[in-house]
């Protein structure tokens, strides 16, 4: 037998406040057309942070720790797990460092299993390149960066 509630509030024992509310993993929304479901647990970022060279978390969720392994190369270990290595790390840096004359400098960061990635920890690398000008001059480089994850916890 199922049963449906229907609230527009979901507030404690006492009515003074909001409540926390236990999903299931098997837990469906239904799209803002309506017209498709999506499991809820699955679409939520596990794990982000926002760091600065390497040193400086501004912020984060689900991160212990940040490792400075070298200019532009971190590793960012879990708080809980993941369940298994092949997780998305979505990742962000300033993309646009500067322009000096007809050459362009642009900067990125990358994360995929080549990298380092385990069910506890991930590698971030970030660098730039230069376009134009003198050419394609690239290497390592601290920079502001952000990473999300995308996966199953364990």
């Amino acid at each position: 037998m199922t049963s449906q509630l229907n609230v527009d509030t979901i507030v404690d024992k006492a009515g003074s406040g909001g409540t926390n509310v236990k999903m299931g993993n098997t837990s469906t929304y239904v799209s803002d057309g309506g017209s498709a479901t999506q499991n809820t647990v699955q679409g939520l970022i596990k794990a982000w942070i926002l760091q600065e060279d390497g040193t400086t978390v501004h912020d984060s969720l689900n991160q212990a720790s940040l490792t400075d392994n070298g200019t532009g190369n971190y590793r960012v270990t879990l708080t809980n797990n993941m369940s298994n290595a092949l997780f998305a790390v979505l990742q962000q840096m300033n993309p646009h460092g500067f322009t000096s004359g007809s050459k362009t400098v642009l900067n990125g960061c990358r994360a995929n299993h080549s990298d380092g990635q385990a069910t506890t920890y991930y590698a971030q690398l970030c660098g730039q390149v230069s376009i134009g000008g003198d050419g394609g001059i690239g290497g390592a480089r601290d920079s502001e960066s952000a990473a999300g994850i995308s996966g199953d916890l364990a």
